[in-house]
């Protein structure tokens, strides 16, 4: 980095902390790919309306409970790098931003946040199964589709591809729960293939006679299915009339 824009940056970053309520109401600092992340003491110090007309910033917003200045790739790397110099905050993580942001927010809050955070990752193939099942569920009903041999075999597969996805989803969502918590990945990997053996088990069992209808039930339905097929081997009876004939000598 230059003088020239090393110089430039500075009066940025004097100009922002001023805007944002001083180096005192400042509890973190990081960026993302193109904005400015800072976590504030209290949001309500800050002008955003003036910090849009700071040289550079291309827009400010706040979200997640911190103001994320808009500068653009690149550029933000700069301009993070002085600002957080200048307030004595270098070498904090987004991470650590969001952990710092976490603690303005109550209860409520914080558990609508994990919730969110867990769930936004495996979002988009919750959202592509739902997509998937109804798509099949249409297609399933055209008598065209039902006809062809080829049609049917793909809404079929389209079928099982979200059934899938729902089926795995336990795996996915220890997963990303696991990694939400700073935990391994492979751990919750290993979790949800528990829950999901749990579940295989269970559907298995379910489908048992034992399981269904217990083992006196199972028991007497078998007698029933033996006596039913003896029964059918067995000779007709001879009518009453062919008996009496037969035994009056007629």
């Amino acid at each position: 980095m230059d003088a020239n824009k090393r110089q430039r940056y500075e009066k940025i970053s004097i100009e922002l902390t001023k805007l944002v309520g001083g180096k005192e109401n400042i509890q973190g600092v990081a960026h993302c790919a193109t904005r400015l992340r800072i976590v504030l003491k209290d949001n309500d110090q800050a002008d955003l309306k003036a910090i849009e007309d700071v040289d550079l910033a291309k827009g400010v917003f706040v979200a997640g409970d911190q103001v994320q200045i808009i500068f653009g790739a690149g550029l933000v790397n700069d301009v993070y790098e002085v600002f957080a110099e200048h307030n004595n905050m270098k070498n904090m993580s987004l991470s650590d931003l969001k952990t710092v942001a976490n603690k303005k927010m109550n209860p409520l809050q914080r558990i609508i946040k994990v919730l969110s955070d867990v769930f936004v990752d495996i979002m988009p193939g919750i959202l592509a199964a739902a997509l998937l099942t109804g798509l099949s569920g249409v297609l399933g009903n055209l008598e065209f589709v039902k006809a062809n041999d080829t049609l049917f075999g793909i809404n079929r597969l389209i079928n099982i591809s979200s059934g899938a996805i729902f089926g795995f989803l336990p795996l996915a969502v220890a997963y990303s729960a696991c990694k939400r918590f700073g935990g391994r990945p492979i751990l919750g990997i290993v979790i949800g293939c528990g829950f999901l053996m749990t579940m295989i088990l269970g559907r298995f069992m379910d489908k048992t006679p034992e399981a269904v209808n217990g083992p006196k039930q199972v028991e007497t339905a078998a007698q029933d299915v033996i006596m039913e097929e003896t029964a059918e081997e067995m000779p007709e009876a001879p009518e009453k009339e062919a008996f009496f004939g037969y035994a009056l000598g007629e």
